[in-house]
């Protein structure tokens, strides 16, 4: 079950069917201190919002979350597909400062409790990953590029060669991401999942239109590169948001690039 939860000024999308054992949650754009067109819980320190406003929003965030802030480990991201296995020693990370985050890093993973990861996206699909029998949690960041490039894949088989998770037990949960309305691309970004999927996987996810580009489904994409992974059918489940047609969540498509970020925060308890 996915959850639209407000708690004082501050909302969040939470994915509940996870269960008790962990928080898996992805903020959106209500509720903080920033300005402009980073208005207002902008949670990246690297888009040139003040930094000192950007740790308050995250405290803030954290704080209704119920999670520990100065224990949370972030990355910067590239578009990347490199994952970074989390430690125990890793912990505050990126947390409150952007000089500190994991560099070049698109995916976090990690076993150990109290240990909240990051992730920051506008438009981009964010996955929550949640394995419950041997207590593993992830999360990747899915843009048209590091989904190309099997990210979501890379996730599961890391969960499997890391910490012996079984693809069957793995759950996935799909943040707010572009819809398949509203996520126009180019022939290039069609031919890029071509070593990834079967022509007819796209086609079935695709809508060419009358200016010779094309609708993408990202999100029904990633779930059927999971799938092929080993992920069931049951166990990935979508919060169905379009950040580009909703006020509630940055969209750097819908505003021209000049959009805060939100988190996609997962952590086990």
């Amino acid at each position: 079950m996915v959850e639209f939860i407000t708690k004082g000024t501050i909302s969040f999308v939470n994915f509940s069917s996870f269960g008790n054992d962990v928080v898996a949650v992805v903020s959106s754009r209500d509720g903080g201190y920033s300005k402009g067109e980073y208005a207002s819980l902008n949670m990246s320190f690297f888009l040139g919002d003040n930094p000192l406003t950007v740790a308050k929003n995250r405290q803030k965030f954290f704080n209704s979350c119920d999670l520990p802030i100065e224990r949370a480990v972030g990355a910067k991201q590239n578009h990347g597909t490199h994952i970074a296995v989390v430690d125990e020693t890793m912990a505050g990370q990126g947390a409150l400062c952007g000089e500190r985050a994991i560099k070049n890093t698109d995916g976090l993973l990690t076993d150990v409790p109290g240990l909240p990861l990051l992730l920051l996206f506008a438009d981009c699909t964010p996955l929550l990953f949640f394995e419950p029998h041997k207590k593993v949690v992830g999360v990747a960041h899915g843009g048209w590029r590091g989904s190309s490039g099997n990210i979501a894949g890379k996730m599961i088989n890391l969960m499997k060669k890391q910490y012996g998770c079984l693809a069957k037990n793995i759950r996935v949960g799909i943040g707010p991401t572009i819809g398949a309305h509203s996520f126009e691309v180019g022939k290039e970004v069609v031919e890029a999942f071509y070593p990834l999927l079967e022509r007819h996987e796209i086609a079935c996810n695709i809508v060419k239109n009358k200016n010779e580009k094309y609708f993408m489904n990202l999100p029904a994409i990633n779930k059927r590169i999971l799938m092929k992974h080993g992920v069931l059918e049951e166990h990935v489940e979508d919060c169905a948001i379009d950040t580009m047609r909703t006020e509630y969540f940055f969209s750097y498509r819908r505003d021209c690039g000049k959009a805060g970020r939100h988190a996609a925060v997962i952590s086990l308890l």
